[in-house]
């Protein structure tokens, strides 16, 4: 039997980088506008300050940080924090990996592309449109409520979602114009 792993795509790797990197996210989050210092970072991850720098360079290539003018080991969001969602930091994390292995890939003889090539590409930009969807409904200022012990005001919650009800609303409108209009012989 087959065991499946509890990390994102059933790659490790890819989770340490996607969780190591929601955890700055978060730090910057709750501390905004304030900005954070890479000391600072590594008090709230438990993580030593070169692969931080690492992954603050990556998310300032995200336009998500940018260097604090005033202070050079400091971090700033470039955005309003209730903005970053999952969805933010999964986009990071799968553009340094796809440089990574582009670097990597350099060295490999090209191949002709092949039918099965086409149908996993499909697949894998099904399953990356999904996985984008999900993560986008998942904003990093909730963990600055939770940490207060709120909840998100409804307001909030209204952004995307506010969309998604009325496509369904007009989609079960249709649908009851269509089944009103079905007539049944009898």
């Amino acid at each position: 039997m087959v065991t499946v792993e509890d990390c994102i795509l059933g790659n490790s790797a890819l989770h340490d980088r996607f969780f190591a990197t929601t955890e700055i996210l978060a730090k910057l989050v709750s501390s905004a506008p304030r900005a954070v210092s890479v000391a600072q970072l590594e008090d709230a991850t438990g993580r030593p300050a070169r692969e931080l720098a690492k992954l603050c360079n990556s998310l300032s290539r995200a336009n998500l940080l940018k260097h604090d003018p005033s202070a050079s080991d400091k971090w700033l969001l470039t955005c309003d924090p209730g903005t970053v969602t999952l969805e933010d930091v999964f986009r990071c994390v799968l553009a340094d990996q796809h440089s990574r292995s582009r670097s990597a890939s350099k060295s490999a003889p090209e191949r002709v592309p092949s039918d099965v090539d086409l149908l996993v590409m499909q697949a894998m930009i099904a399953i990356n449109q999904s996985v984008f969807r999900h993560l986008r409904q998942f904003s990093l200022d909730r963990l600055k409520i939770s940490a207060a012990g709120m909840f998100p005001s409804r307001s909030r919650q209204l952004g995307d979602s506010c969309l998604n009800d009325s496509f369904d609303l007009a989609m079960s409108d249709r649908d009851a114009s269509y089944v009103s209009s079905v007539r049944i012989p009898a």
